[in-house]
């Protein structure tokens, strides 16, 4: 049995859309929503219905609390749901809202089966899709059945493989995008073309949107779309697609730096948030990388008083299958990462801070 059967599922509400997806992560028998009391719409196939006695059947089964044929309902407990009026206000949870993430979706097909199990467990609620690569076909394929449970941005790629179009500055001798070290060095000294850039964006973003996909934001691969003059080249294509969210990897405080190179990616991030705010792009408040979690760094909102309708936070992964790992290594242990996310580890983490899980249709 794949993992992600064995994985409890996640709650979730519609997705996206109008009404941007929630998903809630209860610690106890009681679960209590950050706003209003919903009905727990979603726990299998789209279109599905599943009531709170089934949610908590399926999970106990799943965690071989149950026989896989009860007698009766009554072998379960219902799940109790209490509006925040009937709750002391003491005990009411302040909900964080929380952006769970994967990168690369189709940068290979065993890359994105990892994507697909985490957004199936209900655990990944968002991604975004590489439109240049050899897995891009196949994940194409997969996405309309996906649809209904995690939102799906452009992943802008400059750094891999070849380009849509034929943006001299961008490439090297042999037609292949210029290394991303490379790349970073002439946005610096300024030796990229704008015009060049907002083409290959537009390209990119244009495929996807052919593709009859409904594009949440976008998001670089390497973080490369908060380089200087590419930033400027996302800001200004973004609305004309309609597209109104970025992502943005500030890390909430200067505090959080620790080396040279996460102290380049601030900077760059923090001039990045200025320019795509001038035009009029929203962002989560702050990213964190899977792996700072899965090394016992907690999930906490920034200090502060709560807004009445808090900006999400991101979660950002890489999961993908052990094949994933041998096919194309890389900095991110792509198994691991889908182990830790489908772990109860990960659960009680979530559930501790308080975390509703959204797409990055909230944003």
């Amino acid at each position: 049995m794949p993992r992600a059967a064995r994985a409890p599922r996640y709650r979730h509400g519609s997705l996206p859309g109008e009404c941007p997806g929630v998903g809630f992560i209860d610690s106890g028998p009681e679960l209590i929503c950050d706003d209003i009391l919903i009905p727990l719409q979603y726990a299998g196939p789209a279109g599905a219905s599943t009531t709170p006695a089934e949610l908590l059947l399926a999970s106990a089964r799943l965690a071989g609390m149950l026989p896989a044929k009860p007698r009766s309902v009554s072998a379960a407990h219902p799940l109790r749901t209490h509006s925040q009026a009937a709750i002391p206000s003491r005990q009411r949870r302040v909900h964080l809202p929380v952006i769970i993430h994967a990168d690369d979706f189709g940068e290979t097909g065993d890359i994105t089966e990892g994507i697909c199990l985490g957004i199936e467990a209900g655990v990944v609620t968002s991604t975004s899709v590489m439109v240049n690569m050899p897995g891009t076909a196949d994940a194409l394929r997969r996405m309309p059945q996906l649809a209904q449970q995690a939102s799906f941005g452009i992943h802008l790629n400059l750094c891999e493989g070849r380009p849509l179009t034929r943006g001299a500055t961008l490439m090297d001798a042999n037609g292949q995008f210029l290394r991303k070290r490379t790349l970073a060095a002439h946005a610096l000294a300024g030796k990229l073309s704008l015009p060049q850039l907002e083409a290959e964006v537009t390209a990119q973003v244009g495929m996807l949107r052919d593709a009859g996909v409904r594009v949440s934001h976008l998001d670089g691969h390497k973080h490369l779309h908060q380089l200087p003059i590419v930033c400027t080249a996302v800001a200004r294509v973004l609305p004309r697609f309609g597209i109104e969210r970025v992502r943005i990897t500030r890390l909430g405080s200067w505090r959080s730096v620790h080396d040279l190179s996460t102290l380049a990616r601030e900077i760059a991030a923090r001039h990045a948030a200025r320019v795509f705010a001038r035009a009029g792009l929203r962002s989560p408040e702050r990213t964190v990388d899977l792996r700072d979690l899965a090394a016992g760094r907690t999930l906490a909102p920034l200090t502060g008083a709560p807004a009445a309708a808090p900006v999400p936070i991101e979660i950002c992964c890489h999961p993908g299958t052990a094949a994933a790992d041998a096919g194309k290594p890389g900095s991110h242990r792509r198994e691991n990462e889908l182990e830790y996310l489908l772990s109860q580890e990960f659960r009680t983490l979530l559930a501790a801070s308080g975390a509703a899980l959204v797409s990055y249709w909230r944003v």
